[in-house]
């Protein structure tokens, strides 16, 4: 019921998140299918051109996460959120011309049109990387500390229907060869967002559960433009120096670097599982929306859990339960069993992300916090970028008898997991990190 309640005020914010991480989910499923299953079907190299497509999309993220956060604080943080939707919006109008055009033989050569499509979701793929910590910064200055974790695993729950619902279209428009259609409900749903995204910022005051008035009225407030490269640049490296400086950051940055490890493995093998193995890429969006909807459950528990458990006992917890989840998925044999241990997974997972995000939140000043997460999600991106190689190498590996290299892969990022389990247990300074 607490839930409910934070809703009534916040839920111009929520709605908007919701349509935002729908247009993102439907949008990058969709057109990952479409890259497997159309544009390189025949291909041989085919992982290899996908692990490509997902290097560059992470060093995108990677480079707009340098240096949106202290764009958001230097013009204000709403309306630069509308800005990057609405650059999402073109670019996304642009993705469904290229795919029309190769759908019709207008671009002949598919190698023309991967790198086509490729440079047009660069552009997206960094809109979405500034969307969350922007909206993370707004939320935290209009919000009580005491209900920051309640808020953001609100803002978390609402956003995670969307990608409840974006992949199962995303697999349905895979299976019935309507990937055009199915796209042009991003640009709706940007749309949308963009108008309520307008609405905050006309009356930011409305967002406020409690007597937060006088921060609402201010939080979007964009700072003066007098010397703003310059002072730009110098917000964005004092982000820097705390991020460096700032003991939990320093403690948490091995488990970010890992995690994102993992992550980039998980990305790689799973579509590659269902696409290759188990030859069902419906079962594939199924499977998206299965873990979507083990997060959201799993966000609108963790208020409670973090009540009830340490942080260390919660982060242990987690890291067990998503070492199963992966060998089981590794080891499925049809779809249905695999979409049962994506859901286990992303469960597991979520559990400890409200907590964790809060610990970080509350590591630094309130007027760095966006620059400082930005800087620190940018850098583990980076290691994320990186990381694809090696599970590409890790792919082309022989296999063991009764393995594929998809599963074989997946078994890795639980391995990831294991050293993540081990650290967690043998570092002491994890049991003293607390939520509040």
């Amino acid at each position: 019921m607490q839930l409910f309640k934070i809703f009534r005020g916040y839920w111009r914010l929520a709605i908007s998140d919701f349509f935002s991480v729908y247009a993102t989910s439907v949008a990058e499923t969709t057109i990952q299918l479409w890259l497997l299953n159309s544009l390189l079907v025949g291909f041989a190299d085919s992982s290899r051109y996908l692990t490509v497509y997902l290097t560059l999309c992470s060093i995108s993220a990677l480079i707009t996460g340098l240096f949106f956060g202290a764009l958001a604080e230097r013009f204000g943080v709403l309306k630069t959120i509308m800005g990057a939707c609405a650059t999402r919006m073109v670019a996304g109008l642009c993705i469904i011309g290229t795919i029309y055009a190769t759908n019709n033989s207008l671009i002949a050569s598919h190698n023309v049109a991967f790198w086509v499509l490729t440079v047009l979701v660069l552009i997206t793929t960094g809109s979405d990387t500034f969307y969350s910590p922007a909206l993370t910064s707004f939320i935290n200055k209009v919000t009580d500390a005491e209900k920051l974790i309640d808020v953001l695993s609100l803002m978390r729950l609402i956003s995670l229907l969307g990608t409840l619902v974006g992949p199962a279209i995303a697999g349905f428009a895979s299976s019935k060869n309507a990937y055009i259609s199915i796209l042009f409900t991003e640009t709706i749903s940007l749309i949308i967002t963009i108008v309520l995204i307008l609405i905050v910022s006309k009356n930011s005051s409305a967002v406020s559960l409690t007597d937060t008035d006088d921060k609402a009225t201010t939080a979007d407030t964009p700072q003066s433009t007098k010397n703003a490269f310059t002072e730009f640049f110098a917000d964005w490296f004092a982000g820097l120096k705390i991020f460096a400086k700032t003991s939990t950051y320093r403690l948490l940055f091995p488990f970010a670097i890992f995690e994102a490890i993992a992550s980039s493995g998980i990305g790689f093998a799973v579509i590659l599982f269902f696409s290759n193995v188990l030859h069902d890429t419906q079962s594939y969006g199924w499977c998206l929306s299965a873990m979507s909807l083990g997060y959201a459950i799993s966000y609108a528990l963790a208020p409670r859990l973090a009540e009830k458990m340490s942080f260390w006992a919660m982060l242990t917890l987690s890291y067990i339960l998503i070492i199963f989840s992966l060998i089981g998925m590794a080891l499925s044999p049809n779809g249905l069993i695999a979409i049962l241990f994506g859901f286990c997974f992303s469960f597991s997972q979520a559990i400890i992300s409200p907590s964790f995000q809060a610990i970080l939140v509350r590591a630094v000043d309130e007027s760095l916090v966006s620059q400082v997460i930005s800087v620190f999600v940018s850098v583990v991106a980076a290691i994320g970028a990186v990381s694809y190689a090696l599970w590409e190498f890790i792919y082309s590996l022989p296999v063991f008898p009764h393995l594929t290299h998809e599963s074989i892969v997946i078994l890795g990022t639980a391995i990831i997991y294991v050293v993540m389990l081990i650290l967690a247990v043998t570092i002491k300074k994890m049991r003293s990190l607390k939520v509040s």
